[in-house]
């Protein structure tokens, strides 16, 4: 089973930004892999920080705070998981991890038939009946990053603008 976690964003100013490009010009790939970059690192960055992309700090998961670890970064396996897809026209920053969704947006896990989950926190093993994970957003598109990404789609035009003079 495949799980699919899509963001899509629309802002005012890269439409703005990209209103000055000529008709002529359809294949924006080079621009779209620079915008994907940007999100990847974005994205990355949000892991090293813990942060939402809104800049707000994500609140500690047990797991981290009871082994000194990083809240989302047990493993690494899903940051590693980070991956871009572009097009002539699109630039996408995601994962194919199908508990991607329960960080990015939380959730509340109960145990099969009403019956208890079982989990092992450091060396003590833990018995409850749920467990409630907070949203820790990894994806999305903060202030920072629409401002990163209207300075490289306007470097962008630039460049372009003087390789055609």
């Amino acid at each position: 089973m495949t799980a699919r976690l899509e963001i899509k964003i629309n802002t005012l100013p890269l439409e703005r930004a990209l209103a000055g490009v000529d008709q002529d010009m359809t294949d924006l790939t080079p621009l779209m892999d620079a915008v994907a970059a940007d999100m990847e690192l974005a994205t990355m960055e949000r892991f090293e920080d813990g942060k939402d992309p809104d800049g707000k700090t994500w609140k500690p998961s047990i797991r981290a705070l009871w082994d000194g670890g990083q809240t989302l970064r047990d493993t690494g396996g899903l940051q590693d998981s980070i991956t871009t897809h572009v097009t002539a026209t699109t630039a996408e920053v995601g994962t194919n991890k199908i508990y991607a969704g329960t960080h990015q947006f939380g959730a509340t896990i109960r145990g099969k038939s009403g019956g208890n989950l079982k989990f092992k926190i450091g060396k003590r093993w833990v018995t409850v009946p749920e467990v409630t994970i907070p949203a820790r957003p990894f994806l999305g598109f903060g202030q920072r990053d629409e401002a990163q990404v209207v300075a490289t789609v306007t470097d962008w035009l630039e460049r372009r603008g003087h390789e055609n003079h």
